[in-house]
């Protein structure tokens, strides 16, 4: 399965949550990172968000500033 397949996605706890939610206008993403914590899918999520890349939002419970750092750290 490639990572850019987003089929996992209906498996989320985000896929019946209030996407507003994940994608914050301002301030902390606290309750978009708590909904991810319990998520079945959320390392792939990550895995998705760091190979698309996703530059905004939140993504297995990470923000952009998060992910790439990770990505530095892999480079």
């Amino acid at each position: 399965m490639s990572n850019l397949d987003m089929t996992w996605h209906e498996e989320g706890i985000c896929a019946t949550t209030d996407p507003e939610l994940f994608f914050p206008e301002s301030g902390a993403p606290l309750a978009a990172i708590k909904v991810c914590k319990g998520c079945p899918v959320r390392r792939r999520c990550l895995d998705y968000a760091l190979t698309a890349p996703e530059d905004h939002g939140i993504w297995g419970g990470t923000t952009r500033n998060q992910r790439r750092r990770m990505t530095k750290q892999t480079a």
